[in-house]
């Protein structure tokens, strides 16, 4: 304890950190005896342990959020909205800007393109299945309907 004290008000000077003397209420008597085990093993103080564990412990918890963080994003971005099984479809690139993932177009009969350019196609359509007549604006490139359509019966450009 008097160790502690001395620490009180005091800054390391490998740390730029103000130490003072805190106490921590509700701590099981079993986990104070292994981090005083641990602090005299270690030859450091149990404040010393103590920080360092707390430290640890919020990494790996800002580590777990930025992880679980990135998955949800992941499945988001990663998963695709199908639009199927429609006689007549017009769709503008406002139209996938506004539904903001990636689109499978399924089972359509006559699917035109307006007002979309490459990159918003990139973007926002993944694949053209089961479709009859793509049409597209001069400006989309027929290459990328090629490439990402299966069983297109006629494109029109």
């Amino acid at each position: 304890m008097a160790e502690e004290n001395k620490e009180n008000e005091t800054t390391n000077e490998n740390e730029d950190v103000v130490r003072k003397t805190i106490s921590i209420k509700g701590v099981s008597a079993d986990v104070y005896r292994r981090i005083q085990k641990l602090s005299n093993e270690t030859g450091k103080t149990i404040g010393q342990v103590t920080d360092d564990a707390y430290r640890s412990f919020m990494g790996t918890v800002e580590n777990a959020k930025h992880i679980s963080e990135g998955f949800v994003r992941g499945m988001k971005e990663g998963s695709s909205q199908f639009i199927e099984n429609i006689k007549e479809l017009e769709i503008t690139g406002d139209d996938l800007k506004e539904i903001g993932r990636k689109i499978i177009f399924k089972n359509i009969e006559n699917l035109t393109f307006k007002d979309i350019d490459n990159e918003t196609f990139d973007k926002y359509v993944n694949a053209i299945i089961l479709v009859k007549t793509v049409t597209i604006p001069k400006n989309l490139s027929k290459a990328k309907i090629l490439l990402k359509g299966n069983f297109i019966d006629k494109i029109i450009q």
